[in-house]
């Protein structure tokens, strides 16, 4: 009879696309549980934060989460833009929705509340429906 040695190795699962896909589902459900008020920066720092994990959960799927850290920080165009070509999917008029919730959003000027946005009546933000529709499309990307 011969002699065997098994030796059982580690295995490996990554858990990080998974966790930022039901984080990104979290901000977006907590966008739609949020009482909107009319001078309020929150709405729009939920939708782009949801936005940012799921893009994020793409990269995932191949890079660890350093690297898409280093990469893309919180700007939602480098990380929109540093998908595979058959993944952008997104028309011109929601590249340019992103691209200019992204100029507000990395600057995190929705997260910090703002007197010259509060009384120009956040002119400068982009549409918030649109915004939310857009969510829900990014959202919705998956890493097959």
């Amino acid at each position: 009879m011969a002699d065997y040695k098994l030796n059982a190795e580690a295995g490996h699962i990554n858990l990080s696309p998974e966790l930022f896909r039901l984080g990104a589902r979290d901000y977006l459900k907590s966008f739609t549980r949020f009482e909107h008020r009319k001078f309020s920066p929150v709405p729009f720092f939920l939708c782009c934060r949801a936005m940012e994990l799921a893009l994020k959960a793409v990269h995932l799927e191949s890079k660890k989460q350093s690297e898409v850290k280093q990469l893309f920080s919180h700007d939602l165009m480098k990380c929109y833009k540093g998908l595979d070509k058959s993944k952008q999917t997104l028309s011109a008029e929601e590249l340019d929705l992103l691209s200019a919730a992204n100029e507000i959003y990395v600057r995190k000027e929705f997260e910090y509340l703002n007197v010259v946005h509060a009384v120009t009546a956040y002119k400068r933000f982009p549409d918030l429906d649109a915004l939310v529709k857009l969510a829900k499309k990014i959202i919705r990307y998956d890493a097959s």
